[in-house]
C-alpha cells in the first residue's frame, strides 16, 4: 500500500523526482531473476553472457507486450497518448509480457544457434521469481485488487487508493449519486464525505496470494530442475502450472470483467443463439488465455515425452557459448623482429 516510495527535489528546479513502489518491485524482480538464471548457467558450465543478452531482449519485449496487452484490455481508461506511457503507475499484463518476451528470447537463441529449450529451462524459474515481485508491486500500487470477502480475512484499503475508488464508485452508483470519475468539485466533496462516513468492504488480498503462489512455483521449479528427464520440461511445467493457478486466481479478482469462453458467446450470438450465449459461464480474458496456454503446455510435454531427438535428452550438454573476449585479446599480435 505504498504507491510512492520516495520524492527527491531536483536542485535548481521546481520538479520532483518520484520513485514508485510498483516500478521498484519490477526492477528488483527483474535483476534478481537475471542473477539467478546467470548463476544457474554458470553452474552448468555455460556462459552467463547468454542470459544477459537474452535479458535485454526480454526486458524490451516484455515491457512492450505487457503494456500493449493491458491497453487492448482497458483501452477505454486512456484519454491521451501520454497516459499510454505511464507504466510506473501500474498497468502491465503478465501474459502479454511473457508472450512478447518469449518471442525476443527465442529469436535471439535461434539466431545465435543455441539450443532454445535448454536455455529456456535455465530461465523458467526466474520467470516465476520475477512474477512474485511484480505482484508485490501490484500490492504497493493497489492495482489487480481482489473481490469482496468476509471481514477479518481480507484487507480494507485506505481512502483514495485504487480499490477504495472502485468500490466507492459502486457504492455511489447504488445510491444514484454521480460517479467520482466525473471530476469537479462535486466529486471531491463526495470523496471527502465517503472517506469520513463510509466503511469500505474487506476485499481479498489477491496480490499477496498471487505473490505467494509465484514463490511456490519458483521453489518447485528449482527443485524439479535436477530431476528433469527432457530439455524443455521445466519451461512447459512452468507454463502449465502457472496457467492452471492463474485460472483459479482470477476468481478472487474484481478488476477484470468476465467475458464469454474463448469467444464462443459472440459466435453463438452471430448465429442467432442469443439465449444460449447468455447461459454460458463468464470468464476473464486472463482465464481464456490460461486455457489456451495450459493446453499448449500440456501438448508440449507430450511432444517432449514422445520425441527421440538427442538434443532433448536430459543428459544433453551443448558446447559452451563463447564468452566475450577482453579488448586486449582482440588486438593483433605484433611480430617480433629477429635480428642476427
Amino acid at each position: 500500500m505504498q504507491q510512492i516510495l520516495l520524492r527527491l527535489p531536483i536542485p535548481g528546479t521546481e520538479r520532483v523526482l518520484t520513485f514508485y513502489g510498483y516500478g521498484a518491485m519490477l526492477c528488483l524482480g527483474f535483476v534478481l531473476g537475471i542473477l539467478v538464471a546467470a548463476r544457474r548457467a554458470k553452474r552448468l558450465g555455460q556462459s552467463p553472457d547468454v542470459i544477459y543478452n537474452a535479458a535485454l531482449l526480454a526486458f524490451l519485449g516484455g515491457l512492450i507486450g505487457a503494456r500493449a496487452f493491458y491497453v487492448i484490455q482497458y483501452g477505454e481508461h486512456f484519454s491521451s497518448a501520454w497516459d499510454l506511457l505511464k507504466i510506473w503507475e501500474g498497468g502491465l499484463t503478465y501474459y502479454g509480457g511473457l508472450l512478447l518476451a518469449a518471442v525476443g528470447v527465442i529469436g535471439y537463441l535461434a539466431a545465435a544457434r543455441l539450443p532454445v529449450l535448454y536455455w529456456c529451462d535455465i530461465c523458467a524459474p526466474s520467470l516465476a521469481l520475477g512474477l512474485a515481485f511484480g505482484r508485490l508491486g501490484c500490492f504497493m500500487n493497489g492495482c489487480c485488487f481482489g473481490d469482496v470477502c468476509h471481514p477479518g480475512w481480507g484487507i480494507v484499503w485506505p481512502a483514495g487508493s485504487i480499490p477504495w475508488l472502485h468500490y466507492a464508485e459502486a457504492h455511489l452508483k447504488g445510491l444514484g449519486l454521480p460517479a467520482l470519475a466525473d471530476g469537479g468539485a462535486t466529486a471531491g466533496s463526495l470523496a471527502g464525505a465517503l472517506a469520513a462516513v463510509w466503511q469500505p468492504p474487506s476485499i481479498q488480498p489477491y496480490q499477496l496470494l498471487a505473490a505467494a503462489n509465484a514463490l511456490l512455483l519458483f521453489a518447485l521449479l528449482c527443485a524439479m530442475f535436477p530431476l528433469k528427464r527432457r530439455q524443455g520440461q521445466i519451461l512447459f511445467m512452468f507454463i502449465l502450472l502457472y496457467s492452471v493457478s492463474r485460472f483459479f486466481e482470477e476468481f478472487l479478482r474484481a478488476d477484470e470483467d468476465p467475458i464469454y469462453l474463448l469467444g464462443v458467446g459472440g459466435l453463438l450470438k452471430s448465429l442467432g443463439f442469443a439465449e444460449a450465449a447468455a447461459r454460458l459461464p463468464g470468464l476473464t480474458i486472463s482465464q481464456n488465455v490460461s486455457i489456451v496456454m495450459a493446453a499448449a503446455a500440456a501438448a508440449g510435454l507430450v511432444w517432449l515425452a514422445r520425441s527421440r531427438r538427442p538434443e532433448l535428452r536430459a543428459d544433453f550438454v551443448p558446447q559452451p557459448a563463447p564468452a566475450a573476449k577482453p579488448a586486449d585479446d582482440r588486438r593483433p599480435k605484433r611480430r617480433k623482429d629477429k635480428r642476427s
